[in-house]
């Protein structure tokens, strides 16, 4: 296994812990940002098997990875939005409910890591973007 299909199953991995911090779906993140109410979570781990699908053939589906780029972009303006608005509220959230504090406090970072992660990805097989013409 080559790095590129390690970073593809880590950001899968990163995704599927959605169903820790949710609490099976059942928890508060919904009430604290209604992106991530029950559907959103759901989604969230759909995203991460897509990144597990596509973990040993990026380099024929870069536009997949250009995707997930701009997909994991929004996730993180989204955090740093929220970031803004909320985080004096994070110190209580944590002490009231550590795994949901802890999820706002974090999950941004990742995606915006993950973002630069599948750019570069997108970038470096770019090549392949639109295929071969059928003759």
């Amino acid at each position: 296994m080559n790095r590129i299909t390690l970073g593809f199953w880590i950001a899968a991995l990163y995704n599927s812990f959605i169903v820790l911090f949710s609490k099976g779906f059942g928890g508060d993140l919904g009430a604290v940002d209604p992106l991530f109410g029950s559907a959103g979570c759901v989604a969230v781990l759909l995203w991460g098997a897509a990144y597990f699908a596509l973990g040993r053939r990026y380099d024929v589906a870069p536009a997949v990875s250009a995707v997930f780029c701009v997909e994991k972009g929004f996730y993180g303006v989204h955090w740093l939005m929220w970031m803004s608005a909320h985080s004096g509220e994070l110190p209580t959230m944590i002490e009231q409910d550590p795994l949901t504090g802890m999820f706002f406090s974090i999950y941004g970072i990742g995606d915006l890591l993950f973002m630069v992660f599948f750019g570069f990805v997108a970038w470096k097989w770019r090549h392949n973007m639109w295929g071969e013409t059928a003759s």
